[in-house]
């Protein structure tokens, strides 16, 4: 077979040994294709073409290397450009000015830049301050491995991998988290993919058709056995009684503090010995027991969801405050304060000068709203005081509210509404247990009403 002739006059051999023998800045010409030719540098020796721009003007562009191209692949290079009558030149300049286009839209596209630049800046302004702290920090802390990716680029692969961090035990390398914690943070990852779409950042959500694998079966067990479901119940009588004994200690503490205080050099602090509530955390405790409600609910009450006159509470939860970013309705906690209830808020409200808005728990010395945890160290100290145990966490007075009522056979939908769930599946699904003894009084019910014996065809009775 006939060999293909080249379509340049300057074959490879020759370009080699012309290479190896050339001084700096000598060059060589092709015969065949005018303008194309290889040029000697310091660096090796360079496929370059000559040509004339649209402006008369002379100029040169590096095709490649030596090393890197044959002789007869440079010459095709030229030859397009030449037949092509194109400016070699200014398509590479437009070739540049793509790659860095593409290369800054990468950049914006890292989830570190959007999280920092787009998100983080869209939850300060939408969000409730303390959720978009802690979503924020979950997200960073969760997913530094991917925090200078191309989030167009992130893909299942890479979630199978950080999933089986975080279930792995801390004694290996993991995080040791459980199945729960690790959905709600994937969540969190996927509710920012999904705004980066909304705002145009991505064309598509790359993690859209993914899930997270199934938990273990041991994770699967230890959510069935439900280990906090012993909290989730009625405050005994003891605890009851301990409760009230430790906020009248604490507040008898307060005063005589407080008189030990002004006689000593600091009479310019308001008496105590007059006030009923001299803490803000005895109403504070009182209203949670009686409302159920969340902390973080009743640090943010103001006196116009607590209408004294009506003696009505009507408080959007915080946890459904997100859902007018999604333009939907959220969840309001609408309550008929009783006489005992209605007494307490009106010693506290007239105490504090009758306001007609405002928060009903602000901050002694800012006037704005109290930490989310300001409510940790009284009572860490009414507990001490009224001889209650350590572990009896705050969140109990919720627990006891809804206990109470499924107790006293209130509808779950109706105790749902009344504790700020959309629905009665929360209510079913941790305080189901509590409504065992209903079934049974059920079935006595039933069987009560079946003893008549009525008589069936052929004699038969129930």
């Amino acid at each position: 077979m006939a060999k293909r002739a080249s379509i340049t006059s300057i074959t490879d051999t020759a370009a080699n040994k012309w290479a190896k023998e050339a001084e700096e800045r000598q060059a060589v010409y092709c015969k065949r294709i005018p303008g194309f030719h290889l040029t000697k540098l310091k660096s090796g020796a360079v496929w370059r073409y000559r040509y004339t721009d649209g402006t008369g003007k002379r100029r040169t562009a590096t095709i490649g290397k030596l090393v890197h191209l044959e002789a007869d692949e440079a010459a095709k290079v030229a030859l397009a450009w030449r037949e092509g009558e194109a400016d070699p030149l200014q398509e590479k300049a437009h070739s540049r000015h793509i790659r860095k286009q593409e290369a800054a839209t990468a950049e914006q596209r890292t989830l570190r830049h959007y999280l920092e630049n787009r998100y983080k800046p869209l939850m300060d302004k939408t969000w409730q301050p303390t959720p978009a702290k802690i979503n924020y920090s979950r997200i960073k802390g969760h997913f530094a491995d991917l925090l200078d990716r191309d989030m167009a680029t992130i893909n299942k692969q890479d979630i199978h991998a950080w999933q089986a961090h975080c279930e792995a035990p801390k004694a290996k390398g993991g995080r040791g988290l459980r199945y729960k914690t690790i959905e709600r943070t994937y969540s969190s990852l996927k509710t920012l993919l999904r705004q980066a779409v909304k705002d145009d950042v991505l064309e598509v959500d790359p993690l859209e058709r993914f899930t997270l694998e199934t938990a273990s079966m041991d994770e699967q067990e230890r959510i069935n056995a439900d280990p906090k479901k012993a909290e989730r119940r009625m405050l005994t009588a003891d605890e009851v009684a301990g409760i009230s004994e430790g906020l009248e200690a604490f507040a008898e503490e307060l005063r005589a503090e407080r008189r030990n205080s002004r006689q000593h050099g600091k009479a310019y602090l308001p008496d105590l010995d007059d006030r009923t509530m001299p803490h803000w955390f005895i109403p504070f405790c009182q209203l949670a027991m009686r409302t159920g409600l969340r902390p973080g609910d009743l640090y943010s009450l103001t006196w116009d969801e607590l209408n004294i006159k009506f003696g009505r509470l009507t408080k959007i939860t915080e946890k459904s405050k997100h859902m007018r970013r999604k333009k939907r309705d959220p969840i309001a906690v609408d309550l008929r304060l009783n006489d005992g209830t209605l007494a307490i808020m009106k010693t506290w409200w007239k105490e504090q000068g009758k306001p007609e808005e405002g928060l009903v728990f602000p901050s002694p010395r800012t006037g704005r709203e109290l930490d989310r945890k300001a409510h940790i160290k009284p009572w860490t100290r009414v507990k001490r005081l009224g001889g209650l145990p350590d572990n009896l966490n705050f969140y109990a007075f919720r627990h006891h509210f809804i206990s109470a009522m499924i107790k006293a056979n209130v509808p779950i939908l109706t105790v749902a509404k009344m504790v700020g769930q959309k629905d009665a599946t929360m209510i079913q699904e941790y305080y189901g247990h509590l409504c065992e003894d209903q079934a049974l009084e059920a079935l006595d019910i039933v069987a009560a009403s079946l003893s008549g014996g009525e008589k069936l065809n052929k004699g038969a009775v129930l």
